[in-house]
């Protein structure tokens, strides 16, 4: 898979809060249960609605219980890349059928 290609992120549209709101996938849903028991102490979750939200690196996370992911307030789509990069290795444990 190409680099620019990863998570398929897109640029959707510039953010309220500054940069671009970049959409990506990771290749598995989440089991909310775990998602909100590692990000209990630093983000928001709903688990009866699959989404939760948290900070990290300056941008807002958006995490949605089939895999799909915004990255708000990010300067381009390389940036969103690596910052999902670094998101995928906290919320790890949670991905169903994860490794």
């Amino acid at each position: 898979m190409s680099p620019d290609k990863k998570y398929n992120v897109r640029s959707v549209r510039p953010c309220t809060g500054g940069g671009f709101l970049v959409e990506g996938t990771f290749d598995r849903p989440f089991s909310m249960e775990t998602l909100c028991r590692i990000l209990r102490d630093v983000g928001k979750c709903a688990e009866k609605l699959g989404v939760a939200r948290f900070f990290h690196a300056g941008c807002g996370i958006t995490l949605y219980r089939n895999g799909r992911v915004d990255v708000h307030r990010v300067q381009s789509t390389a940036e969103a890349i690596v910052i999902l990069e670094e998101v995928e290795a906290i919320v790890r444990e949670a991905f169903v059928n994860g490794v």
